[in-house]
C-alpha cells in the first residue's frame, strides 16, 4: 500500500524516528543489562576462586585433607557453586566435591594454567592457581623461575549460569514491556500531530489549485494554529497578489526583451570576429614559441592549467622516445619517477601560485634509466592576464650529482681503505649511543693497532704496506656483523664500533677473533709476511657515555696491550694507563 496522503506521511515522520530510537535503546538497554550480569557473575566467582586458592595454601602445603574438605564446603555454600577440585602443582587430584558430580571429571580437562577461564551457555568454570607466599625460596634468576617454584597447586570451581539465564529472561521482558508502552504512546502522539499539521495544509491545497488556475484573487485564511502555516498562507497571499501586478507588465517585458535579444545578436557577431582575429594572432605566437622551443639544447615543456604536455622540443621526445599522440596531453607527474611525483605535484602548483618554481627530480628515460634533471618552470598568461598554463626548461645534472657523491664519499671514506675515516665513525659513533642511551642497550669500541707495521713499510716499501693495510680492512670486516663499524681512522690505527651487546665477554670473543685473523700469515708481493695486532677495548656504559672518553680508554687498553707484550687483547680497567 502506498502511503501518499499528507496526514498518513506526517504520521509516518513522527513515528519513524521515535520507534528507530525505541529500538535501538532498548535493543542497549538490554545489551548492557546482559553485560553488566555476566560481568558481575565472571567478578564474584574470581572472588570465591581466589578466596578459596587462598584458604587452600597451607592445607596443601602441609597435606591436609581435612582443611581442604572444610574449604570446599565453605565455597560449595555460594549461590550458584556446583563443583571444587583441588589439584597440587603436578596435576594431581587431592580433592573433588560438588553438587554435580557428573562435571567434576570434566573440570580439569576444560582448564589450565594457560587457559584459566571457560564457560559455556550452562557453566563458568575457573582455575586459580595456589601460590606459596609464606617463605622465600631463595634467590633465582628470572622472575618466571621464582613464580613456577611457588605455585603448590591450583583450585577450580563451577558456577553455574541457571540463575544468570533466569535474570536474564527477566530483564528482557521487562524491558520489552517498556518498549511497547513507548510505542503505543507514540502512535497516539504520531495521530494528533499528524492532524493538526495535515487539516490547514490541506485547505491551503485547495486554495493554491484556484490560483494555479487563474484566479489570482482568491486569498488564503489565516492559521492561527501553526506560526509557520500562518507564515506560508500570508507569503502564498503575497505572491498571488505579486502574480497579477506581473501579469499586467508582461507584454511591456517580452517587447524590451525582443530589442534587447537583437543587440545581444549583434554584440554576439562582433564578438565572433574578434575571436578569428585572436585565433590568428595566437596560431602566429605558437609558431613563433615552437621555433624558440626546438632552438633550445635541454628538455622544453609547455603544460596548460590541468598539468597537460601541449608542446615540446625534439630533445623532450628523444628522450622519452614516445610519439606525437603518446605525448600529447601527457600527465606532468608520468614523466618522473614515482617516489618523486608529490613533489612534482607541488612544484606544478607552486609554478601556477607563485609564478614560477624550481625542483630536482628523476625522470624516466625511454629505456627505463632514472635520470636526474633541474627543472624549472614559469607560467603563461593569455592578453587578459588569466593564467593558461606553464612552460620551462629541464637540464640534465646526473654529472653534477656524480661529482657531489664523490666528493661526500671521500669526505668520509678513508680513500685506501674504502673503510669510514674518523669523521663518519665519530659521527656513527654519536648516533649509537643516543641509540644505546635510549633502549638501555651495551656496545664496545675496539682500538686495533698493527705490530711492527713500520718496520714491514720500511723493509718492505709502501706499496706492500698499502696491499697489507687493504688485508687487514677486508679480514677485520669479516669479523663482524653487517651493522657494526670498522674504521681506519689513520696510518695502521683501526677502531671498531660493536652495536648492542649483551656482555663484556662477547666484546672480548669478538676482538680475540679479530686478533686471530690478523695473525694469519700473508703472501703480498710474493713475500709472507707475519703479523700481529694489539687490541684495546672500552664498553659503554661501564667506562663512559661519551665519545671522547671511550675512544680514549680504548685507546689506553690498547697501549696497555702493547707494553703487555703485543699481540694480546685488553679490556679497559681502572690501572689502565696509556703507554
Amino acid at each position: 500500500m502506498k502511503i501518499t496522503g499528507i496526514r498518513q506521511q506526517t504520521m509516518l515522520v513522527a513515528l519513524i524516528p521515535i520507534l528507530v530510537m525505541t529500538l535501538l535503546f532498548g535493543s542497549y538497554s538490554i545489551f548492557s543489562r546482559f553485560s553488566d550480569a555476566d560481568t558481575a557473575l565472571l567478578e564474584r566467582s574470581k572472588l570465591v576462586a581466589n578466596h578459596l586458592a587462598i584458604g587452600n595454601e597451607y592445607p596443601v602445603f602441609s597435606g591436609n585433607i581435612v582443611a581442604m574438605q572444610q574449604q570446599a564446603k565453605t565455597a560449595l555454600a555460594q549461590a550458584d557453586v556446583n563443583a571444587v577440585i583441588i589439584i597440587d602443582a603436578h596435576a594431581k587430584l587431592l580433592l573433588a566435591d560438588g553438587k554435580d558430580k557428573s562435571m567434576l571429571e570434566s573440570l580439569p580437562a576444560r582448564v589450565n594454567s594457560e587457559s584459566r577461564i571457560y564457560q559455556d551457555d550452562d557453566v563458568l568454570i575457573l582455575y586459580e592457581p595456589i601460590v606459596y607466599t609464606q617463605i622465600s625460596l631463595g634467590e633465582l634468576d628470572t622472575p618466571s623461575a621464582t613464580e613456577a617454584a611457588n605455585i603448590l597447586g591450583a583450585a577450580i570451581i563451577a558456577i553455574s549460569k541457571d540463575h544468570l539465564k533466569q535474570l536474564k529472561i527477566e530483564m528482557l521482558l521487562i524491558n520489552l514491556l517498556v518498549m511497547l508502552l513507548v510505542l503505543l504512546l507514540s502512535i497516539v502522539v504520531a495521530l494528533w500531530s499528524a492532524r493538526r499539521i495535515a487539516n490547514p495544509i490541506m485547505s491551503m491545497s485547495v486554495i493554491l489549485h484556484k490560483i494555479g488556475a487563474g484566479k489570482l484573487n482568491a486569498r488564503i485564511p489565516p492559521q492561527p494554529a501553526i506560526h509557520e502555516l500562518n507564515e506560508l498562507a500570508n507569503d502564498i497571499n503575497r505572491m498571488a497578489q505579486q502574480l497579477s501586478q506581473d501579469r499586467d507588465t508582461l507584454e511591456q517585458r517580452i517587447q524590451s526583451a525582443t530589442s534587447d535579444l537583437r543587440e545581444k545578436k549583434e554584440e554576439a557577431e562582433q564578438a565572433h570576429l574578434d575571436m578569428v582575429s585572436l585565433n590568428e594572432k595566437f596560431s602566429q605566437a605558437l609558431n613563433e614559441l615552437e621555433t624558440i622551443i626546438e632552438a633550445n639544447p635541454d628538455l622544453l615543456y609547455v603544460f596548460n592549467r590541468q598539468g597537460q604536455l601541449i608542446k615540446w622540443n625534439t630533445n623532450l621526445k628523444s628522450f622519452f622516445d614516445l610519439s606525437h599522440s603518446q605525448l600529447i596531453f601527457k600527465n606532468v607527474l608520468d614523466f618522473f619517477c614515482d617516489e618523486d611525483k608529490p613533489s612534482i605535484d607541488n612544484w606544478m602548483h607552486e609554478i601556477l601560485d607563485k609564478g614560477s618554481a624550481t625542483i630536482e627530480a628523476q625522470c624516466t628515460r625511454h629505456d627505463g634509466t632514472l635520470v636526474p634533471y633541474l627543472c624549472n618552470g614559469v607560467v603563461l598568461k593569455d592578453p587578459h592576464g588569466e593564467i593558461i598554463g606553464f612552460t620551462g626548461t629541464g637540464r640534465d645534472i646526473s654529472e653534477r650529482r656524480e661529482a657531489a657523491e664523490r666528493m661526500r664519499h671521500m669526505a668520509h671514506y678513508d680513500t685506501l681503505t674504502d673503510l669510514p675515516n674518523r669523521a663518519l665513525f665519530s659521527d656513527r659513533l654519536q648516533q649509537a649511543i643516543a641509540i644505546a642511551s635510549r633502549y638501555k642497550k651495551r656496545m664496545a669500541i675496539m682500538f686495533v693497532d698493527l705490530d711492527k707495521f713500520k718496520e714491514i713499510n720500511d723493509t718492505l716499501g709502501h706499496k706492500v704496506g698499502d696491499l697489507l693495510l687493504l688485508e687487514a680492512a677486508r679480514r677485520m670486516q669479516g669479523c663482524v656483523r653487517v651493522s657494526d663499524t670498522v674504521a681506519r681512522i689513520g696510518g695502521d690505527e683501526f677502531i671498531v664500533l660493536l652495536h648492542d651487546i649483551e656482555t663484556r665477554e662477547d666484546a672480548l670473543m669478538v676482538a680475540e677473533t679479530l686478533r686471530h685473523a690478523l695473525c694469519q700469515p700473508l703472501n703480498l708481493g710474493g713475500n709472507t709476511i707475519h703479523i700481529s695486532s694489539s687490541i684495546g677495548i672500552s664498553i659503554y656504559p661501564e667506562h663512559g657515555s661519551s665519545e671522547d672518553k671511550l675512544v680514549n680508554l680504548a685507546d689506553d687498553a690498547m697501549y696497555a696491550a702493547k707494553e703487555a707484550g703485543r699481540n694480546i687483547v685488553k679490556m679497559h680497567t681502572p690501572e689502565t694507563r696509556q703507554g
